[in-house]
């Protein structure tokens, strides 16, 4: 029975040739630690649509500069949770990371452990392949011992070929961790360049609302005022838009437009389509568009998304960013990417902007985040689509210096999905 004894050995000091590095308890921790991050964070989220809820609500009530404050206070409070979310989420990923790695040194240690254990079966194994069958047969005194001799023999063999099956697959597992790993390292980058984007859309957001208090010194009708103020410099920068796009529009040549169809643009945003492109049914306050309506309503030259300050922005196709700039009254804080079509897209109202000027963009790639700069009564991006060869920016005399982006408009939903 030495062969026995041989096997039993075998496995017993393969198991103890090489410490056992990884405590599986803390593996089963840390996923306890995790769950817990991912609950919370799912609390966050529930209550990031509550403040969406909230601010959608009262957007048309800031007539008021109790309600404008309102509205500021309501936009940092989410902008604060999202932030929250974003150190949760970082907090998880690590944990995660530090799980992975782990899980990593653990199959580490056991191809080690594993590579020993083959080692000493392969020395065996070559060992009795240096016996013939004659050999063994002259050794034993009966064929009992020796049929014993070759069935260990077989055993040797038949586990020789499980391990060397269980390393490879162990080297698989191992390959497909680290990959994991790596992507989870680059996301926990991504999430935290997030977070200092978020905290600076939040700093903006406050010196905002310290700037409207300071601006009407906290009182009611100096707002109404600044209000009024703000709405005829709106009407007419819209005029002159218009205007501007209207001289486009008689030069246009049909055939530079492209094709038509579903899926050319990706949606830039996530959000509820609030406004589509084209004629308005409403009149503005102080007149509209002779080209609408006979008069009757006002032109909406894109569509407008609508979702929570901070909302990722992405570009709807690969290009090139044409320009970047700012325009009170009118876009606010706006990117132009001109796409391998010829046709460029305009992303208006951002916070915060993540490209410059002459930047290579992918498509779904970052190119800012949702806001409220320029006109508007809540965050939201007003998405323009212009014919090739017709961008251009201008300076406006309405808007104390800014610059509009000008093109020949067309239809976002003609291209989008």
């Amino acid at each position: 029975m030495r062969i026995l004894i041989i096997y039993i050995t075998l496995i017993v000091t393969a198991g103890l040739s090489a410490p056992i590095l990884v405590e599986a308890g803390e593996i089963d921790d840390l996923k306890i630690q995790i769950g817990e991050r991912e609950k919370k964070i799912q609390d966050l989220q529930e209550k990031a649509q509550e403040y969406k809820g909230v601010i959608n609500q009262s957007q048309e009530e800031a007539k008021t500069l109790s309600n404008a404050v309102v509205n500021f206070n309501n936009q940092i409070d989410e902008v604060e949770n999202s932030i929250t979310i974003k150190q949760t989420e970082i907090s998880a990923l690590t944990l995660n990371i530090r799980r992975v790695g782990l899980e990593i040194q653990a199959k580490e240690e056991s191809i080690k452990r594993t590579k020993q254990y083959i080692s000493a079966l392969l020395r065996e194994v070559y060992a009795g392949d240096d016996r013939g069958i004659v050999e063994l047969i002259l050794k034993y005194d009966n064929f009992s011992e020796f049929f014993n001799q070759v069935e260990y023999r077989n055993l040797l063999q038949e586990d020789l070929k499980i391990r060397l099956e269980e390393i490879v697959g162990l080297k698989l597992k191992l390959e497909a961790d680290k990959k994991d790993l790596d992507a989870k390292k680059e996301e926990l980058t991504e999430l935290k360049r997030g977070l200092e984007d978020k905290n600076a859309i939040l700093s903006y957001q406050k010196e905002q609302k310290q700037g409207l208090l300071r601006d009407t010194r906290n009182t009611e009708w100096r707002y109404k005022n600044l209000l009024k103020e703000t709405e005829d410099r709106e009407f007419n920068i819209r005029q002159e838009i218009f205007e501007l796009e209207e001289q486009l529009r008689r030069t246009l040549d049909p055939s530079s437009i492209p094709r038509a169809a579903p899926g050319v643009l990706a949606w830039p945003t996530e959000g509820l389509l609030t406004q589509e492109y084209g004629c308005l049914e409403t009149k503005f306050a102080r007149g509209a568009y002779p080209a609408c309506n006979g008069g009757a309503g006002g032109f909406h030259n894109a569509i407008d998304i609508a979702s929570g300050l901070g909302t990722p922005i992405v570009a709807a196709r690969n290009g090139t960013v044409r320009a970047i700039n700012n325009s009170p009254f009118a876009y606010g804080k706006w990117v132009a990417i001109e796409h391998d079509n010829g046709l460029v897209t305009v992303y208006t109202h951002l916070s915060l902007r993540s490209v410059t000027a002459g930047q290579n963009i992918k498509r779904g790639e970052l190119v800012g985040y949702m806001g409220k700069t320029g006109f508007t009564t809540g965050p939201h991006i007003h998405f323009m689509v212009y014919v090739p060869n017709t961008f251009s920016t201008k300076p406006s005399k309405y808007t104390y210096g800014g610059i509009l982006p000008i093109g020949l408009p067309l239809n976002p939903l003609d291209y989008l999905p």
